[in-house]
């Protein structure tokens, strides 16, 4: 599994990074820096760590529960009220003399108190299933977490790779244009001559203009695709390394399309979060049907008390004003708890848990059926990448052979130049489709491995070995438009 915090795993990654690369933009340091900065990986650890507590909050209810307490009072209180009073110098003995009148009394005591109480379910299935439930939840956070960290592989290697795309679609254009741009200066070149009709110079003037606003379009996508790299690094970008033309493009292994199947079904995050949270449902379903039983808990209460302090009156009744109370015992019971009637809560709540194990049964049902699609489109969209890749490759080879002989027939007059133009664009396109083929295969291919659970952050480096640092530039190579 892919279950590492995001500081593990980018010390693992800083350690494999071999060192002409360290300081250069290559798909391995960006993915670092995606793995140190991209906000949705961190928000995602967070909600792991965070959904990981879950089989210890359930499992709390199953353990002994002690709780504490201790309370210290200090009572100082003068009270007056009327009752029996021996008169001054009177008989102790002599009760008949007692008169009435107002007696006056003093409380000046310290009371201490330490009570610990300890409770223990019995029997509580509630609880039981609950457990079961936190722990499938801890499970499913784990399984998301290494989705979302595979996720981070795929969008750090479609952002770069973007960014490749159009920058080569931006070289083109500028090739496209510089071309144009020659063909308009020699066609005017020809019809201030006479050779030519004044129709050839307004066709490579459309031409040319054209191409500059492909041109200028180009360089806005090459702005827009280096800020979308930006949002995953936290850094800005300017100078990529480029898809070496030695990189392989092969068909996927195993080449047989079930066995990637079965890899998915056995291997793949998202279904397997929503097996688990199949089962998390379940369980919360027996839960909640749980709570119809009676509960049996055991408890265990001791309290240790003293009261220490003076009580001095007047009263006949009170000959000894000090007081020295003190308590100190347990006590065991055991408490048996059913709902006879609970408003109809416990019946819906359990109704309700009912209906989300269906959704929640439906829902892996739904994942098991598009992971099987995905892999299987995925690995066709990868075989044909390999044939694409193969036929625009040779398709520029073709286009640039029609160009020559379009050129040739235009210099002795059987091609006109809108065939020229026509073969130029056809040339250029070529070259776009050729590049964006090569992309297409290197993502569907991660996007491949990551349907089969397969996708680990060595694929990044198997990929950065593939790239070729770019020349320096000259000093302009974008044509005057």
């Amino acid at each position: 599994m892919l279950r590492l915090s995001c500081k593990h795993l980018l010390i693992a990654m800083v350690c494999s990074s071999t060192a002409h690369m360290a300081s250069a933009e290559t798909l391995a340091r960006i993915y670092e820096l995606a793995v140190a900065n991209d906000p949705v990986l961190k928000a995602a650890e967070a909600s792991f760590k965070a959904s990981s507590e879950a089989k210890n909050l359930a499992r709390a209810a199953l353990l002994p529960q002690v709780n504490g307490s201790y309370s210290y009072s200090k009572n100082d209180v003068d009270s007056s009220t009327i009752g029996l009073t021996r008169p001054p110098g009177g008989d102790p003995t002599d009760f008949a003399g007692l008169i009435s009148g107002p007696v006056t009394s003093q409380d000046e005591t310290d009371t201490k108190s330490l009570n610990i109480e300890l409770q223990q379910n019995i029997f509580n299935l509630p609880a039981w299933y609950s457990f079961k439930q936190g722990k499938r939840l801890s499970e499913l956070a784990a399984a998301q977490f290494a989705f979302d960290q595979q996720d981070l592989i795929v969008r750090v290697a479609e952002a770069y790779f973007n960014v490749l795309r159009a920058k080569e679609n931006l070289d083109t254009a500028i090739a496209e244009e510089t071309a144009i741009q020659r063909q308009l200066e020699q066609t005017e070149q020809r019809f201030e001559v006479g050779l030519i009709a004044i129709t050839d110079v307004h066709e490579s003037r459309a031409a040319h203009d054209l191409a500059v606003v492909t041109r200028l379009e180009a360089e806005g996508q090459l702005g827009i695709a280096y800020e979308a790299l930006s949002v995953i690094t936290g850094e800005q970008h300017s100078n990529i390394w480029l898809l070496s033309e030695e990189f392989p493009v092969t068909d996927p292994s195993p080449a047989q399309r079930s066995e990637w199947v079965d890899f998915a079904l056995e291997n793949n995050y998202q279904l397997r979060a929503a097996r688990l949270s199949e089962n998390a449902a379940q369980h919360n379903a027996r839960a909640k049907r749980a709570e119809h039983l009676p509960k049996i808990v055991g408890s265990y209460s001791y309290v240790d008390s003293t009261t220490e302090g003076d009580r001095p009156t007047d009263s006949v009744f009170n000959p000894d004003p000090t007081v020295d109370d003190s308590r100190d015992g347990g006590t065991i019971g055991l408490s048996l708890s059913m709902p006879l009637f609970s408003g109809g809560s416990v019946s819906a709540s359990r109704r309700q848990a009912a209906q989300e194990y269906i959704q929640a049964r439906e829902n892996h049902i739904a994942s098991q059926r598009n992971t099987i699609q995905n892999t299987r489109s995925l690995h066709l969209s990868v075989i044909t990448d390999v044939g694409k890749v193969k036929a625009r490759k040779q398709a520029i080879t073709s286009s640039e052979s029609a160009l020559e002989a379009t050129q040739a027939g235009y210099e002795v007059g059987t091609r006109n130049i809108v065939d020229v133009l026509d073969a130029q664009r056809f040339l250029f396109r070529s070259v776009r489709d050729y590049s964006n083929a090569r992309y297409d295969y290197v993502i569907n291919m991660l996007r491949l491995k990551q349907q089969a659970g397969t996708l680990t952050p060595q694929e990044i480096y198997s990929l950065s070995k593939w790239l070729a640092e770019p020349a320096a530039p000259a000093a302009s190579t974008t044509p005057k438009g």
